[in-house]
């Protein structure tokens, strides 16, 4: 070896140049993360964030006492609390050590789609539905709810569904969008978007946390509303189309939610109308999650990279 050969990970020459590495290596990580997500379920638990949501938990309520105007301040600062660091780390790490930034941003994003696996709640409630198990499939539907569930079975079903739509763009296409447009700090936008999530769900709970939670709802609308509006027409894309695109305009101007209610009706409406009359609803919607993401989300992320749209 020379006198001026570079040891560090991610070095290494090549006639594309870093930039197209560095896309390669997003790319790549990105697909690793999916795929190992899904197929890494009986080490779920690893990736469940317990103690730091009780500690989280904790500090909110200890700021809220004393002064519940300052619920935004606390959540944007817990949600940066978590990015931050993630963020230094990806930063050191985005050039001269790429194969290092590699790994660490596939574990940041298994981390960042999370410990629970939408598909297999959701066709865990069709089954005990199908089954005639009533307690079980309300025991289920209130799982993936984040609360109480309908009392009627029929209503059961709808609410999965619906459900579905929104907590894949929260669970999944929410994660990927941010961590593809921010560059070498995606994984901090990911990891970010993700906190976001987790502190929204818990603090509907949290006893006087309801500043906490409107606040949580209001600065998710926002980080959701883009990548919302993306998922809406993937729906679309891999769904019925003109039914899809027809609902999604015949949305009435006063009930097109703003920037910070969120986006759950949008992907409600258009995912139900993508899915057609499917008579099995649950299972369909959880179809046309998976078709959205490898027949439209995964071709355009992956000429989008390839073309150096995003970095």
């Amino acid at each position: 070896m020379g006198p001026g050969t570079d040891l560090r990970l991610g070095k290494a020459g090549g006639g594309t140049g870093p930039g197209w590495r560095a896309r390669q290596m997003k790319l790549l990580a990105l697909l690793i993360g999916i795929y190992a997500e899904r197929y890494l379920a009986r080490w779920s638990h690893l990736r469940e964030f317990r103690g730091l949501e009780e500690q989280a938990n904790q500090l909110a309520q200890r700021l809220l006492r004393l002064d519940k105007r300052a619920a935004p301040y606390i959540v944007a600062g817990l949600t940066l609390a978590c990015a931050v660091p993630v963020g230094i780390i990806a930063w050191l790490l985005r050039d001269d050590w790429m194969i290092a930034w590699f790994v660490f941003a596939v574990i940041v994003l298994l981390f960042s789609f999370g410990p629970r696996d939408l598909k297999a709640e959701a066709l865990a409630f069709h089954d005990k539905a199908d089954a005639g198990d009533e307690d079980g499939a309300r025991a289920q539907a209130e799982v993936i709810l984040g609360g109480s569930a309908p009392d009627k079975p029929k209503d059961q079903a709808a609410a999965v569904e619906e459900a579905t739509y929104r907590e894949a763009n929260n669970r999944i296409f929410g994660v990927i969008f941010w961590f593809l447009v921010a560059g070498p700090l995606g994984p901090a936008f990911a990891f970010g978007f993700r906190a976001l999530n987790s502190l929204r769900r818990f603090s509907a709970t949290l006893p006087g946390g309801e500043e906490l939670h409107r606040a949580a709802v209001k600065l998710h609308g926002v980080v959701a509303w883009i990548p919302a509006r993306i998922t809406s027409a993937s729906f679309a894309l891999a769904g019925n189309f003109d039914d899809a695109v027809n609902a999604w305009r015949g949305i009435p101007a006063d009930q097109q939610p703003n920037l910070f209610e969120g986006s759950g009706a949008v992907l409600s409406v258009v995912g139900a109308q993508a899915l057609g009359d499917r008579p099995d609803r649950v299972r369909g919607a959880v179809v046309l999650v998976e078709r959205s993401l490898h027949w439209v989300w995964g071709p355009i992320v992956a000429v989008a990279v390839i073309l150096g749209v995003v970095y």
